[in-house]
């Protein structure tokens, strides 16, 4: 199927003691070895292993999210707005429904549902951090999961590998990156660029969030900073919709 061609039809459906003694310009092995130590022993768990923390007790206790879990703040809103963007996907950054699709965070499959409604089978791989996350979308959608025959996997080393040797087309990733920490950052770029093959596009959403009271809860990462942090020969740039992701040519 052409680009041209293709149509959206949604409804196809540590206290740390400073010395006052100089120290010296370079660190020793020794420092570096405590330092590490430390770091291990004190320091705060992975990003992602923070952020899996928090979303699982928020779902043990059943608090409403706007896209993960059994309570959903707002189904008609959040369907919508999963629309909205399969839609942009297809339209400015040219998803076809031959292409190999793999959407990076896929949550409860909520960004998921009506992209699989325009891929054509055995086109989707949805992955993240928990098969916890989109076990909810498989007691909402299992029928279309099953239809469409859509792959989901959690990340790990392994499954990105194997993902990888697929050479996906198109790459999404929708409601990750502005919840992504800082000390995240360099990682989550790492995981989407090792499922990279030269032809893939990666679209990152990466739209700052607020919520009801209007407090910032997503934030919005520079080209320019994420730019530093790309293995060699990517280039990412910030579009009207989301970051797009690319090798350079």
């Amino acid at each position: 199927m052409s680009y041209e061609r293709a149509r959206f039809e949604p409804w196809r459906l540590k206290i740390v003691k400073h010395s006052t003694m100089a120290r010296p310009a370079s660190s020793s092995p020794m420092r570096k070895a405590v330092k590490r130590l430390r770091a291990l022993l004190f320091g705060k768990p992975p990003a992602e292993e923070r952020y899996l923390a928090i979303m699982t007790k928020r779902l043990a206790e059943r608090a409403p999210h706007s896209t993960l879990g059994p309570v959903i703040r707002d189904e008609e809103y959040t369907r919508g707005k999963a629309e909205n963007w399969a839609r942009q996907m297809v339209e400015p950054y040219g998803l076809r429904a031959d292409h190999l699709c793999v959407e990076y965070g896929c949550g409860s499959l909520w960004a998921a549902e009506p992209i699989l409604r325009f891929l054509e089978p055995g086109r989707y791989y949805g992955l993240d951090i928990t098969d916890q996350f989109y076990e909810y979308g498989r007691e909402r959608i299992g029928d279309l999961l099953r239809e469409k025959q859509a792959r989901l996997g959690v990340i790990s080393p392994e499954k990105l590998k194997e993902v990888a040797a697929l050479e996906p087309d198109f790459l999404f990733s929708r409601k990750v990156l502005p919840h992504v920490a800082q000390d995240g950052l360099a990682r989550y770029l790492a995981n989407v660029t090792s499922l990279m093959a030269p032809k893939t596009i990666a679209v990152l959403d990466n739209t700052p969030m607020h919520d009801a009271e209007g407090k910032l809860t997503g934030r919005r990462y520079s080209a320019e900073a994420m730019q530093k942090l790309l293995p060699a020969g990517f280039e990412i740039e910030q579009t009207r919709y989301a970051a797009l992701l690319r090798r350079r040519a």
